[in-house]
């Protein structure tokens, strides 16, 4: 036959010193319970001032008046500091400092020690606070220039002579650069070979002289390949006028960049152009001038 286990003798002593506590209270109520946890503070009985305020704040609140429940998580917090348990006393603190912001302690009842730590909690709670203003007014200004970014339509107009202007002006006004780099780049080579050639026929036998006749085949072929990349030249430039216009569009609605967004109104708007000065007082400045071999006073005419 197996013998029934039998409970560790702690928890035996825990059970009954439970429910000693429990008989004892039994007949009190929370504003009695949280007179006699003042009582023991005074009298430095800090164990069970800690144990009273437990029983009247967990694991459920048995006070129902604010100022009652923030003198007790206040004596909670002072009774744990003393018995050296900081962390516990600075959460009660600040718990109690959440029901009543204001609260201050004095050293009629508590010691320098809880004084400083109440006091560096509700340092803490204010700063805390300041941080959490500041962030929810960045998310807010975020979340205003989302908004905002999502309303706005920006249209940009095109210009259609740009279409006929060489090189992928066109293409660059259609925001294809690419292909605008090809245009330019087959255009600058014909047009610029051609001109090239030209200028170095003229130059060395001008428009008018006669070749020598040795000379004549050379002249020739370099008048071919200057006719040809004349004739590339403006071949490609047709094309890039038909690419350009068939991409063309008069309008185009474009995404604005934060130049566009508005501006809180605590902050100037440094966009604005400043007032153009009018009077002569405001253009005429007294500026102290340093030469060699002396100094004096000069006038200064300042433009726009």
């Amino acid at each position: 036959m197996i013998a029934p286990r039998r409970a560790p003798r702690w928890l035996a002593v825990a059970l009954a010193a439970l429910v000693a506590t429990a008989a004892g209270r039994a007949g009190a109520s929370p504003s009695q319970d949280l007179e006699r946890a003042r009582q023991a503070f005074r009298e430095h009985d800090y164990e069970s001032a800690a144990k009273l305020a437990t029983y009247l704040l967990y694991p459920e609140e048995r006070i129902g008046l604010p100022v009652d429940l923030v003198e007790a998580h206040v004596i909670l917090g002072a009774s744990s500091f003393e018995i050296g348990h900081r962390a516990e006393a600075k959460r009660e603190f600040e718990r109690a400092l959440q029901i009543q912001p204001e609260k201050v302690l004095t050293d009629m009842l508590f010691s320098d020690g809880a004084i400083r730590l109440f006091d560096e909690t509700k340092a803490d709670i204010e700063a805390r606070a300041r941080r959490d203003a500041e962030l929810r007014k960045i998310a807010d200004e975020r979340e205003r220039i989302r908004k905002y970014r999502e309303s706005l339509v920006v249209v940009e107009r095109r210009s259609f002579g740009v279409n006929f202007v060489p090189f992928g002006a066109g293409q660059f006004q259609n925001k294809q650069p690419t292909r605008g780099l090809l245009f330019a780049a087959g255009e600058g080579l014909t047009g610029g070979l051609s001109i090239g050639i030209f200028i170095y026929l003229s130059g060395r036998y001008g428009l008018t002289a006669s070749v020598p006749a040795a000379e004549v085949p050379g002249v020739h072929q370099l008048e071919q390949i200057e006719i040809g990349t004349g004739i590339a030249f403006f071949a490609i430039y047709a094309l890039g006028v038909v690419d350009s216009l068939l991409h063309y569009k008069p309008r185009v609605q474009i995404e604005g960049d934060d130049s566009l967004l508005p501006l809180p109104p605590d902050v100037p708007d440094a966009r604005k152009p400043r007032p153009a000065k009018t009077s002569i007082l405001d253009r005429v400045h007294l500026a102290p001038i340093v030469a060699p071999g002396g100094a004096g006073i000069g006038l200064i005419w300042e433009n726009d």
